[in-house]
């Protein structure tokens, strides 16, 4: 019994150091102090976008209102950040400022993902395919022809010129279309920055070339690069990425 319970002494105190290391890293690379706790939406601001892959983690939008949208920060835990303005930073006690990191740490831990399309995710998929087909035919390189020739098999291209021949798509077909570009966006391959470049040169653009360049990617880094590449070739025949499915 007394194994058990000392076993169990010691998970809850490494769970409970892991938990502190993680909240003092942030608190140490953006200069976390009680001043930062009273201005409680900038430092959050501050950490959520230093510390997202992309931008469409927090919906492109400001982060304060796309957790508060999503549900990722409570009533309960907004009326205590609140409360923490309302205060000289000399006042808030060390038990405030402890939970003010820990919410820090919980909304940045909420934010990282992988995006997947869903059917709804397409808002026009005739208009899609009738794009990609036109575009692969264009001698300059963009994203029609490199997915033609690199990315997809000749069975799935042939299938993306078949819709593109039928006067509209249904659901099955919609479905299916979703399903061909989703295993698209799961291939090395899919994206090449020169290829891109040729469709737009822009901050956005940049960000995802920068994430490229690196060396031993994560399994989240691809789909992410993959995802907002598909989504910039194409961006008005797909619902914002950050309505994609996860």
């Amino acid at each position: 019994m007394k194994k058990l319970f000392l076993g169990l002494l010691i998970s809850m105190l490494f769970i409970s150091c892991s938990s502190m290391e993680k909240g003092s890293s942030l608190e140490q690379k953006y200069n976390i102090t009680k001043v930062s706790a009273k201005e409680w939406d900038k430092t959050i601001i501050n950490v959520i976008e230093g510390e997202a892959l992309i931008e469409d983690w927090y919906g492109d939008e400001n982060p304060i209102m796309y957790l508060r949208k999503t549900g990722k920060m409570s009533e309960k835990d907004f009326q205590f950040l609140l409360s923490l303005e309302k205060k000289d930073a000399t006042e808030i006690t060390d038990d405030e400022y402890d939970q003010f990191l820990g919410l820090v740490t919980k909304y940045n831990k909420k934010m990282p993902r992988k995006f997947f399309l869903d059917n709804e995710n397409i808002k026009d998929p005739k208009g899609l395919v009738d794009k990609m087909v036109r575009e692969s035919f264009i001698r300059m390189q963009n994203p029609s022809n490199h997915i033609k020739d690199v990315v997809a098999t000749e069975d799935e291209w042939n299938k993306i010129v078949e819709y593109s021949k039928q006067i509209d798509l249904n659901e099955k077909d919609t479905k299916q279309l979703r399903k061909l570009l989703n295993k698209f966006i799961k291939r090395d391959e899919f994206f090449s920055t020169e290829v891109w470049y040729n469709r737009e040169v822009s901050e956005r653009m940049i960000k995802i070339a920068n994430i490229n360049a690196k060396d031993n990617k994560t399994a989240i880094e691809k789909n992410n690069i993959n995802a907002k590449a598909l989504y910039i070739a194409y961006p008005e025949y797909f619902s914002k990425l950050e309505k994609w499915d996860n």
